[in-house]
């Protein structure tokens, strides 16, 4: 390779006696030992990135590559290459493409999005959110996307965005903790933010009733506002009566154990759902809930 003639490579050292060694393909090998003379010179110049470039097809998780590469990138950039970071970006794209849950993609792409700014938060929602279009339960795009949030405060639409995945998959649980941390985080959680998500949660219970996720999501906001435990409480009760569907749904008489179990005045309520459920509606978890009960009229 003509760019490293000037390089002496450093073969990987396994020690005297290796137990195991790894059959690393030739090719890769022979650009590792190039890699390796770079690590120990502490070059770092637009050869060294094309470098990385050849490591990451063979490795795109190998994180040291990842690291060498922004420190070339950032001093590319920091000599005065006005397009280097924004053509990274578009590399990075293509790579995550083809390695969605690869956390070292998503942890170069934050460091770029910092070097780069705020300007760079809302085309990274945009990217985000296709990439969510092809698993809607990758977490560590989730966990970029909260980042890009709480960083750039760039909160318009997300509800929305979040509404939109409900629409397509209500049993979505990384949706569902999405939306409760956006709640919680873009601002006040008063009294009639808690009833409008507790309410949210309530108009999806149809058709699943027995979805955990909106259930949990419905009890932490409850939890937070008497009215909005007082509504869930009554819609629990109403699909309860007269044997309604209410009356076999593990999940909702796990919420009334939850709901009822904070005041003392209904704690023999609490005890009778966690009855049922250790008796009949989540034999599975039976000890757990005869715990509860007995825990709820000690």
């Amino acid at each position: 390779m003509a760019a490293y003639e000037d390089v002496v490579p450093i073969a990987q050292d396994d020690g005297p006696n290796p137990v195991v060694p790894i059959a690393y393909p030739a090719e890769y090998a022979r650009l590792m030992g190039f890699f390796r003379a770079f690590l120990a010179s502490g070059e770092r110049s637009p050869r060294v990135l094309d470098l990385t470039a050849d490591l990451l097809e063979h490795n795109a998780a190998h994180y040291t590559v990842w690291h060498v590469r922004r420190q070339c990138l950032f001093a590319l950039a920091d000599g005065g290459d006005a397009t280097v970071l924004g053509d990274e970006m578009a590399y990075s794209s293509d790579v995550a493409s083809g390695n969605p849950k690869n956390y070292q993609i998503w942890y170069h792409r934050r460091a770029l999005v910092e070097k780069l700014g705020g300007a760079y938060a809302r085309p990274e929602l945009t990217f985000i959110q296709d990439m969510l279009v092809g698993d809607a339960k990758n977490y560590h795009a989730w966990s970029h996307r909260l980042w890009v949030l709480t960083t750039y405060g760039d909160w318009d639409g997300e509800l929305a965005f979040v509404e939109s995945l409900h629409d397509d998959d209500v049993y979505n649980n990384s949706a569902w903790n999405h939306r409760y941390s956006v709640v919680a985080l873009s601002g006040a959680v008063d009294a009639a933010v808690c009833r409008r998500e507790v309410d949210y949660a309530l108009a999806r219970v149809p058709g699943a009733e027995e979805n955990e996720s909106s259930w949990v999501f419905a009890t932490a906001f409850a939890k937070r506002d008497a009215g909005a435990a007082a509504a869930l409480v009554a819609f629990c009760e109403d699909a309860k009566r007269d044997g309604g569907w209410g009356a076999s749904c593990g999940c909702l008489h796990a919420a009334l154990v939850d709901l009822y179990g904070r005041d003392d005045a209904t704690k023999p309520q609490a005890a009778a759902c966690a009855r049922a459920l250790a008796s009949e509606l989540d034999v599975t978890r039976a000890k757990f809930w005869t715990h509860k009960a007995e825990a709820l009229t000690a």
